[in-house]
This record gives C-alpha cells, sequence and structure tokens, in this order.
C-alpha cells in the first residue's frame, strides 16, 4: 500500500469530467481518478477542521455517525481495479474497513485531513510518472510553488510602495 495525497483536481478537456490527481511524497508517480461533481467540490474546499453547522457538509456526518460508534476513520484506500473502474474502502480505526465510492472515499479522506492509500497493484496497473504525464515539469502544484517563490525573492517593498507621483485630479468639469 502507497500512500498518496491530493495534488490537484483538473477538468477533463473533452468530457468535462472532473478529475483528481493524485501523487506520492516524491512527486514521481500519480494517479488520476474520476470523482463526481460533488465530491469535487468537498475535495476543492480542503481541509476543513472546524465543525461549526454553519459550514457542515453530508460528508461530516460520516465521521460524526463514526464517533458515535464509538470509531474514527483512519483513511481512505483505493483497493482494486477491475474493468477500469477503482474500488476504494474506508478504514476505521479498529480496522474495519467499510466499501465506498472512490470519489466518496477521497472527499472524505480530503476533507478530514486523512492518510490516502493506495494499494501497490492499482499504481502498477494505474499509475504514471510525472515525467510521462507531463514532460520535465514537475507536477502543477510544485510548479505553482516555485513560481511564486521566485516572484517573492525578486520583489522588494518599494514594489508595493506608492513612491511615484500621484495622479492628478481632474480639472472640473471634465467628465471621465
Amino acid at each position: 500500500m502507497q500512500e498518496l495525497h491530493l495534488v490537484t483536481l483538473v477538468v477533463h478537456a473533452m468530457t468535462r469530467e472532473p478529475l483528481a490527481v493524485l501523487g506520492d511524497a516524491d512527486e514521481d508517480r500519480c494517479l488520476v481518478v474520476s470523482v463526481r461533481p460533488q465530491q469535487a467540490e468537498v475535495m476543492a474546499q480542503g481541509p476543513h477542521p472546524a465543525r461549526d453547522d454553519d459550514s457542515r457538509l453530508t460528508q461530516d456526518l460520516v465521521a460524526d455517525v463514526a464517533a458515535a460508534l464509538g470509531h474514527t476513520l483512519t483513511g481512505a484506500e483505493i483497493t482494486d481495479l477491475v474493468d477500469d473502474r477503482f474500488h476504494a474502502v474506508l478504514v476505521l480505526d479498529d480496522g474495519s474497513r467499510v466499501r465506498a465510492r472512490p470519489s466518496d472515499a477521497l472527499a472524505l479522506a480530503v476533507r478530514d485531513a486523512l492518510p490516502i492509500g493506495v494499494a501497490d497493484e492499482v499504481m502498477e496497473r494505474a499509475g504514471q510518472s510525472w515525467k510521462e504525464l507531463q514532460g520535465d515539469d514537475p507536477h502543477p502544484q510544485s510548479k505553482e510553488v516555485d513560481e511564486m517563490r521566485d516572484f517573492l525573492d525578486q520583489i522588494t517593498a518599494d514594489d508595493f510602495g506608492g513612491s511615484g507621483p500621484a495622479p492628478e485630479p481632474p480639472e472640473s468639469g471634465q467628465d471621465r
């Protein structure tokens, strides 16, 4: 079992289907999983530690039900790939496993900041290298972070100051 994390969400150009791109810690391998639009929206929000009534989602109920039964969710796993369809489970603290759609399992894992495991056999069959997927470019998140760091390294406080001349007010009677 390999542990992956959500790197990014993308939309397939032709089908307009949301896809979750999961990556390993070394940023070497990735797995692309089709997800339902509603679960993609949950994943896009990222982890949500606060549980106030105004921001609760249906996905939050699963953890609450597990807690009411004396358990906690400890992770999500993509366990198999059969006929081009992923199979997934939610894992509880006592080792119990509950079958779930991959998009539901991933949404819950992202929402509760849980580990996402992927069976080695699934990665062997469906995993891709970032290099094969994008050429020599790093995955999107790394590229954006690197670009932001380069930008921040080059700017100075003067770039934010109003050191230039103040704009002159328009003459009276002149419309803009």
